[in-house]
């Protein structure tokens, strides 16, 4: 009974502080659970819509380089049974500007990818050459019935298909299918296939088949559902892995201000519980009663959080999508899915951090002697031993081993620790610095001004109290420097992004010919290109192609992009990032066909400058090619690798006469809006094509960058409130303690106008150093998350770019709104019927 009454009692005295940090715990648990609860509703539709267009095969027949010849097909079918594959089906894909749409063999898919077998309608036919088949929520989608016509437009090309039935299999997908040989006729694709979807049999190992296909020297790779489930889930996997570690932060955040809400409830009671201590209550028992304080706020903050995290989580779902705007996956709207067990851990989490931060002041409440802490000045022996200068020199050194360790299973992980090692030695350095920068201040004043002021007054009292002030700005400390860490890094990236910008978009205007509405022809033959010169205010143009190539079976696609590139000339045209390698021949040998690789391919794949590497098969009559690496090249767009080699080169090697892009130059500044308009004109191809200029797409590049980053800005500004929140209780705090010493100067003879600018400076001074302290170790966060965690993460490096005025703002809001915070709470609890309560208890 006693030990409730205590526990309601020190909720009551202090109602508004325990309800700040129950939402300080409950933002962090919020944030945590929304952002838990959104990767797992989209990647668990991402699997979903996986498995359905994929057949729920046991697995994947593969070209690294995409689609293949049908022929191939013929002789895997002809050993089918002696690579030990039950059954066979072959897809031909294809993502036409209205819907994606399957090829599929209906007979073989009926063993296969059962899912995927369409129902007809009474008086349709199966087999038409302009029949298509439709999901329910392709049909929604696009507004359409059975019996119904639907036009699709691809590479140029628009073809009208009849709805001739359903795809009953295909649930919450909007996909359409129809039979392989007529997608192949209709959509370009005479001949070629996109995969082959196995069976194998449940007593055959996957690395048996695996190994059989390898022998078949085809340039076929097997790559089974685990693999392509890896392959789902590391597409966005550090993007997810950071925003849940910035979710972690939050979730610090609050429970610093939970060890703060919980040291000054113990200095408030540290009469009452040296008392029961002295009356025979053991010291476990006091433990446990503070203890007790803090895990009932954590539990209660826990489930608020759980509850506004899934609510969060649904918004953040029909705002962002399931990538949380970071461009992974889809526009699709994900069904929220809740994971019953991650929630109860979410919870036990909330609990734990509580107890946590409890800790070390339950320890102090009970360590030493109970009549010590019924004496004045107890506050100094109470916090002293939490925060230590040698604890400091501790976490530096671990913070500084951390940082040089490599990434381990691809993720940042010894980097965050070592920006937590680093944050707790900068809260533990915080009472030395406290008492050596004000002990020498108010030395050097001392000299110059003989005569008792409120900044002399402020200064010693700050010295000579440096652990219950080191209390008072820890959780300042810690949220600024968190929040300055990711303003210059975002800052950074930004910058960096910018400048890159500036380099790969030389040209003035763009356009990708997947949206050209004409032949073949037109792109097979550059020839029937060089009209565009004509036209006038065209000086010249540039044509590209880009396409995936599958390098290993766990990981994403790397993109190939095959330009013009002269060697001499590449350090104009590429953003390269060191030396350029430019012998790569022999007496011997001719020499190598040269590519310049992303950072990403060196991180993931380890092709590094001066080696000399192999590029996998891209169609069924190419060897094998050699290349030489000649330099790495900063690319912010393609995390997960990219190379790019010479347009000529690339179509000796590969035969390929398809162009995907192209770039043009204006002559002498020429107005882009009037020179589309003559191109249109002068070429009926490019009538319908759409153009971009440079300066709409770099916009258009840094709106996808703010949208990839909105969750990141809206963790900055949630760190940023609770340093706010930490200024206000601090201080708040800070009244209720010192009432006795207020009471006693103020009846000295203080008046309230001396005692405001003696409140006004001390906290001003107190902010003022917490703001420098922390905005210098946010910027040394900052250097690891740019330098380490960035490279780690996403396998690109960056620039750093100090945000001077965002800083400087940061800055001074936090000194004036803690000063307005310090001026309100004594003003609330400094009036003149407490200061007499105070001091008749005094004595």
């Amino acid at each position: 009974m006693l030990f409730y009454w205590l526990l309601s009692s020190a909720f009551k005295a202090q109602p508004s502080r325990w309800l700040i940090a129950g939402l300080a715990v409950a933002l962090g648990i919020t944030l945590a659970v929304a952002i838990h609860t959104v990767n797992r509703s989209a990647l668990s539709e991402f699997s979903r819509a996986l498995d359905l267009v994929n057949g729920q095969a046991s697995a994947q027949i593969v070209m690294p380089t995409g689609e293949f010849s049908d022929q191939l097909y013929e002789q895997i079918i002809a050993r089918q049974t002696e690579l030990g594959i039950r059954a066979l089906s072959p897809v031909l894909e294809r993502n036409t500007a209205q819907i994606r749409v399957l090829g599929i063999d209906i007979f073989q898919a009926a063993r296969v990818s059962p899912s995927l077998v369409p129902v007809v309608s009474e008086d349709q036919g199966l087999f038409s050459d302009d029949t298509i088949f439709l999901s329910a929520a392709a049909l929604k989608k696009l507004k359409l019935s059975v019996g119904d016509y639907l036009a699709l437009d691809y590479e140029g090309k628009t073809v009208r298909f009849k709805v001739a039935g359903t795809v009953p299999g295909a649930i919450g997908q909007v996909i359409a299918v129809m039979d392989l040989g007529v997608l192949q006729w209709r959509l370009a694709g005479l001949g070629r296939i996109s995969r082959i979807d196995a069976q194998i049999p449940n007593d055959k190992g996957i690395e048996e088949v695996t190994k059989a296909v390898q022998n078949l020297n085809l340039d076929l790779r097997l790559i089974s559902s685990q693999e392509r489930d890896r392959r789902a889930s590391n597409l966005s996997r550090a993007y997810r892995v950071n925003l849940n570690v910035l979710a972690l932060v939050a979730l610090f955040a609050g429970a610093f201000l939970v060890f703060t809400t919980i040291s000054f409830s113990v200095l408030r009671q540290q009469s009452q519980l040296a008392l029961l201590s002295i009356l025979g209550s053991s010291p476990r028992w006091i433990f446990s009663l503070v203890l007790a304080q803090a895990g009932v706020v954590a539990a209660l903050g826990g489930l608020l959080g759980i509850g506004l995290g899934l609510t969060l989580a649904f918004v953040l779902l029909n705002m962002l999508g399931g990538d949380l705007g970071g461009g992974y996956f889809s526009g699709a709207v994900p069904p929220l899915e809740i994971d019953a067990v991650a929630l109860l851990g979410f919870w036990i989490l909330a609990i734990a951090v509580g107890l946590l931060a409890a800790y070390f002041p339950a320890k102090a409440a009970t360590s030493g002697l109970p009549t010590e802490l019924l004496r004045a000045g107890s506050t100094e022996r109470v916090l002293r031993p939490v925060m230590h200068h040698g604890i400091a020199l501790i976490f530096s050194i671990a913070s500084l081993v951390l940082a040089f360790i490599p990434a381990i299973d691809d993720l940042p992980l010894a980097a965050y620790a070592s920006i937590a090692c680093l944050l707790f030695a900068g809260l533990a350095f915080i009472p030395w610095l406290v008492q050596y920068c004000f002990s020498k201040l108010a030395m050097i004043l001392s000299r110059w001004q003989k005569q008792p002021s409120p900044l002399i007054f402020s200064i010693w009292r700050l010295a000579q109290a440096p652990a219950s002030a080191a209390g008072l700005i820890a959780g300042v400390v810690a949220a600024l420097a968190l929040t300055v860490a990711m303003v210059v890094m975002v800052a950074s990236f930004r910058d960096s992004m910018t400048q890159w910008l500036d380099q790969v978009l030389p040209a003035d205007l763009y356009a990708n010919f997947k949206q050209l509405k004409q032949g073949d022809e037109f792109l097979q033959y550059p020839n029937l290109l060089k009209s565009i010169e004509q036209v006038p205010g065209i000086k010249r143009y540039e044509l590209s192609v880009q396409r995936k190539v599958l390098f290993q079976s766990d990981r994403p696609e790397v993109t190939l992009i095959a330009r013009p590139i002269e060697q001499a000339g590449a350090a104009q045209a590429l953003p390269l990032i060191g030396s350029v390698y430019r012998d790569n021949s022999s007496q011997n040998q001719p020499p190598l066909p040269v590519v310049y690789v992303s950072e990403a391919m060196v991180d993931l794949y380890d092709w590094r400058p001066g080696e000399v590497r192999t590029l996998p098969v891209f169609n069924g009559q190419q060897s094998a090619q050699k290349v030489w690496i000649a330099g790495i090249f900063r690319d912010y767009g393609r995390q997960h690798g990219a190379l790019i080699i010479d347009l000529a080169t690339y179509q000796k090697m590969s035969g390929d006469e398809q162009y995907s892009r192209i770039a043009i130059w204006l002559a002498n500044q020429g107005d882009p809006a009037e020179v589309v308009n003559a191109l249109r004109t002068a070429i009926p191809q490019f009538r319908d094509q759409e153009f971009n200029n440079r300066t709409s797409l770099r916009a258009l590049s840094l709106t996808i960058f703010d949208r990839s980053f909105a969750l990141t800005y809206a963790l900055e500004i949630a760190a940023l409130l609770v340093a706010l929140f930490a200024v206000a209780t601090g201080f708040a705090g800070q009244a209720l303690l010192r009432q006795k010493e207020y009471a006693l100067v103020y009846y000295l003879g203080q008046s309230s106008t001396q005692r405001t600018a003696w409140i006004s400076v001390e906290s001003g001074l107190l902010l003022g150093l917490a703001v420098i302290w922390g905005t210098i170790l946010g910027l040394l966060m900052s250097q690891i998350l740019i330098h380490r965690v960035n490279p780690q993460s996403f396998h690109w490096t960056m620039d750093t770019s100090l945000p001077y005025l965002a800083l400087i703002t940061l800055m001074f809001a936090l000194i004036g709104s803690g000063i307005a915070a310090a001026l309100w709470a004594s003003r609330r609890n400094l009036n003149r019927a407490n200061l007499i309560t105070a001091l008749r208890e005094e004595w």
